[in-house]
């Protein structure tokens, strides 16, 4: 029986023995169109953007779910609250500095106030104080779980010089939670990657 090189492998075979090599079978389709790979809860494209005398500096994150959900984030643009795979194209996600050099972005969900349904099956169009899950960032230290809130921070975005930003991602896939509340103890937040 012969085996025959074809697309991506060779095959040989002599008395020294038989050798089938696969040639990097992967690689080339990589270089086709846009390389960038989206996962879920990634932030990227970083940028500072100039509106008349005020200068913000701007980010992108790639959808991903929270117990089966897609979380909102702020629109500054619109000023509205959108679900995070459906941000129109204009929309700016603004990073919050507060006067220092990294800014944190968080996911953050609570119980609703009603049901107690951890998170709520949908968001108040007209609450800012919603608990449904929605995505923020500050320029300080990431929130304190309460009875009402917990937060889990995605990604941390550092200021390396004028226009240059890093990003250190924490959260690599879409999360499943869980909340626990017993008796008068703060209520405890448990967090997986699915």
């Amino acid at each position: 029986m012969s085996i025959q090189p074809g697309t991506g492998y060779t095959f040989t075979s002599s008395s020294q023995g038989t050798n089938f090599s696969i040639q990097t079978p992967w690689f080339p389709w990589l270089l086709l169109g846009d390389s960038f790979e989206c996962s879920p809860y990634k932030v990227h494209d970083v940028v500072e953007v100039t509106e008349g005398e005020s200068t913000f500096v701007t980010f992108e994150i790639c959808p991903g779910t929270f117990n089966n959900q897609m979380p909102q984030v702020y629109d500054s643009v619109n000023e509205v609250w959108q679900y995070l795979n459906a941000l129109a194209d204009d929309a700016n996600l603004v990073l919050d500095f507060a006067s220092t050099s990294s800014s944190i972005v968080y996911l953050r969900v609570g119980p609703d106030a009603t049901t107690s349904a951890f998170p709520p099956s949908a968001p108040s169009p007209t609450d800012p104080d919603d608990p449904y899950p929605r995505i923020y960032s500050t320029g300080g230290t990431l929130p304190t779980d309460s009875d009402t809130f917990g937060y889990v921070a995605i990604a941390k975005v550092n200021q390396v010089s004028a226009g240059v930003y890093t990003v250190e991602q924490y959260v690599t896939g879409s999360l499943w939670g869980d909340r626990l509340k017993t008796g008068t103890a703060t209520a405890v937040y448990y967090y997986a990657r699915i």
